[in-house]
């Protein structure tokens, strides 16, 4: 059987099990539990079969399926979550044909929209439940953790240089986190804020890493973000 025909398999199946269970949550988690387990298991056995097998490129497409899991639940009913669906069923093909491939763009593509994804579904489980505020800043932690690592592994550089800079970028996340937590903003402007923290902090490491930083693109992408979370916090009201 192709890889082409499983990465099809692994796509569909996604789709068919999320419209299948969707509507009951304790019926979903165990079912996109064994998914996840069945895919993990492939791509080991696909990763080890071509020699490129590492544990940061198992991790970094099963931080993408469960960010489409949490994304679902955030997403309105009706057309959008039909779009989003479709988006799912493309990206998680397309990066499945290229888990051989160390490709940028992929890269880039994978990480934000990871990062985006769970950080929108962690702040929505934070708005509807209300846990403790440390329970929250812990996922956000671990997260961010491990998607910036997992999106710098084939940079060449020391793995103790990698560790570093996803740690300090976590840190720096981490207390930005602690005092969203405590704003009166709906959760999607609250993931938007910090996705634009994660992003600033993300891209400038990641230049940095393969010695490609300069004032410029510092300068643009800091501007850039600002610009943005001002927009978001000027146009959201607060919530009572």
């Amino acid at each position: 059987m192709s890889h082409k025909l499983v990465s099809s398999i692994i796509a569909l199946l996604f789709l068919v099990l999320i419209q299948s269970f969707g509507g009951v949550f304790r019926f979903l988690l165990p079912v996109m539990a064994l998914y996840t387990l069945g895919f993990l298991a492939y791509n080991y056995w696909y990763l080890k079969k071509n020699n490129v097998l590492n544990h940061w490129s198992l991790i970094r497409p099963v931080l993408f399926i469960f960010s489409m899991i949490g994304l679902y639940f955030v997403v309105p009913d009706g057309f959008f979550k039909g779009l989003f669906l479709i988006f799912s069923v493309i990206v998680i093909y397309f990066l499945e044909i290229g888990l051989l491939v160390v490709s940028e763009q992929v890269v880039f593509l994978e990480t934000l929209v990871s990062y985006f994804a769970l950080s929108t579904a962690i702040f929505a489980w934070n708005f509807y439940l209300l846990p403790k505020s440390t329970v929250t800043l812990l996922l956000l932690g671990v997260t961010t953790f491990l998607i910036a690592r997992a999106s710098f592994d084939y940079v060449p550089q020391s793995n103790q240089k990698k560790n570093f800079w996803s740690a300090l970028i976590t840190l720096c996340v981490l207390e930005v986190s602690w005092a969203l937590v405590f704003l009166p903003f709906h959760f999607t402007a609250l993931s938007v804020i910090l996705f634009n923290v994660f992003y600033v902090l993300w891209i400038i490491v990641y230049y940095y890493l393969f010695h490609n930083l300069n004032r410029q693109k510092i300068t643009f992408h800091v501007i850039f973000s600002s610009i943005l979370i001002i927009l978001i916090i000027l146009s959201t009201p607060w919530k009572a």
